[in-house]
């Protein structure tokens, strides 16, 4: 064996020694789940589109302030849940990442095995007590909208609703940038509401399956507030 034969074989063996010591990097085992919440309530949240759209969420550690955050990724329902290493983090909203008031608020939290925390913020509206109710071929859809964080504007308690609506898809993912048919309410107004929509229109009838939820939209914001998830609704 010649001379360059032996170095070929050591450095393959130290390349070797280096991975396996790779593979045996212990990865995160303490799960972090929770839901974004107002009044105890959760969220719902647009979960199409780029990552971005659904990334409203960060968390730091103290240490590691060089490092790049960790991005928690929301689901429609306001759920969330990430991989981490035990340990004392901040969670934070990004700024205007969602229909709510940036305020700044921090969660300070340990995280020591499987740990949950829920992320309080302040919606500029709420959806309540929506319900879906289908019969004779059609999606009957009512609800109530509350005003979350705005007080009265110059005497007019809705001048910044900017959109109601009911979105229907054919899959269980349903928002303004992923839907089949969009159905707008007839006023933008507080308090109750509701939608109808004939479910044999041409627009739906050819699906098997439609899932659907309720919008709403406020002016200067981008984001919507959702019913939390999606209903099956045929």
């Amino acid at each position: 064996m010649n001379m360059k034969t032996k170095i070929y074989i050591l450095l393959c063996c130290v390349i070797a020694l280096a991975g396996c010591d790779y593979d045996n990097y212990e990865a995160p085992k303490s799960q972090l789940s929770g839901r974004i919440v107002y009044d105890e309530e959760s969220v719902g949240l647009r979960q199409t589109g780029t990552g971005q759209d659904y990334n409203v969420l960060e968390l730091y550690q103290p240490g590691f302030e060089g490092t790049a955050p960790i991005p928690v990724y929301v689901a429609q329902d306001g759920s969330f849940s990430a991989m981490l290493f035990d340990g004392t983090y901040r969670m934070v909203a990004k700024n205007g990442s969602g229909p709510w008031v940036d305020s700044g608020t921090e969660l300070w939290f340990d995280v020591r095995g499987n740990t949950v925390v829920d992320f309080p913020v302040t919606p500029y509206y709420v959806i309540r007590d929506a319900r879906f109710n289908t019969g004779d071929g059609k999606l009957t859809v009512s609800f109530r909208i509350d005003r979350g964080a705005f007080t009265l504007i110059n005497g007019k308690p809705d001048a910044l609703l900017e959109s109601i609506a009911l979105y229907i898809n054919n899959t269980q993912f349903v928002d303004d940038a992923t839907f089949r048919k969009k159905v707008d309410a007839a006023s933008l107004t507080l308090g109750s509401q509701s939608i109808t929509v004939n479910l044999q229109d041409a627009e739906l009838q050819k699906y098997s399956v439609l899932y659907a939820r309720i919008g709403v939209g406020t002016q200067g914001v981008t984001p919507k507030i959702y019913t939390p998830g999606s209903v099956r609704v045929k």
